[in-house]
């Protein structure tokens, strides 16, 4: 079974989080919500509680398959300035394992970082402007390698069927599937083929 990490700090944009865990779970992916906070009980960009599964810390060691880090400015400021998340993601690129990031995190966690290396990517609110790293795509879904990124909220769909497909790329069927089950009309991203 593949496992994905997805790493919420205080202020995470839920919509991203809670659709991006959804389409995994429904799929048979096993997530490990984690909380890069001191508590389990972390606070949404609009102030929804929402529970991780365990700490950032209890998981550091611990190898997945993906990390997800949804957007929300709070949410990726704090990611952004927590050296374990860094090196956490970095152990991972290192691993050759998918780094996915919806939204600000894909500028304010892995730009900032120089952790794209020149690779293409897409975010939110002219944040490329920002940052020297990578090279910004205005496109809603992008994948160079084992990088998947996306714009934001309105694209979680597609972003979270785009890292499935990569995740399960020896039973596409079922993804395609999922995806129909929940009528879910954009898909294939044809761009993406």
């Amino acid at each position: 079974m593949k496992q994905v990490a997805v790493l919420l700090a205080d202020g995470f944009e839920e919509g991203e989080a809670v659709v991006f865990i959804d389409i995994m779970r429904r799929l048979d992916i096993h997530v490990d919500v984690l909380s890069c906070m001191d508590s389990l009980v972390l606070n949404t960009y609009f102030e929804t509680k929402i529970s991780a599964d365990f700490l950032l810390t209890e998981k550091l060691t611990h190898s997945y398959d993906a990390i997800m880090m949804p957007g929300g400015p709070k949410g990726t400021d704090r990611l952004s300035a927590n050296e374990q998340v860094i090196q956490f993601i970095k152990r991972h690129i290192a691993e050759d394992k998918y780094i996915c990031a919806l939204c600000s995190s894909g500028a304010k966690v892995l730009a900032a970082h120089h952790l794209l290396e020149g690779r293409h990517y897409s975010t939110g609110d002219k944040l490329a402007d920002k940052y020297d790293d990578g090279h910004y795509l205005d496109q809603d879904v992008v994948v160079d390698g084992k990088f998947i990124s996306a714009k934001g909220l309105g694209v979680s769909f597609e972003f979270a069927f785009t890292v499935a497909r990569h995740l399960l790329n020896d039973n596409t069927e079922k993804v395609d599937w999922q995806a129909n089950h929940i009528y879910f009309k954009h898909w294939p991203l044809d761009y993406l083929k």
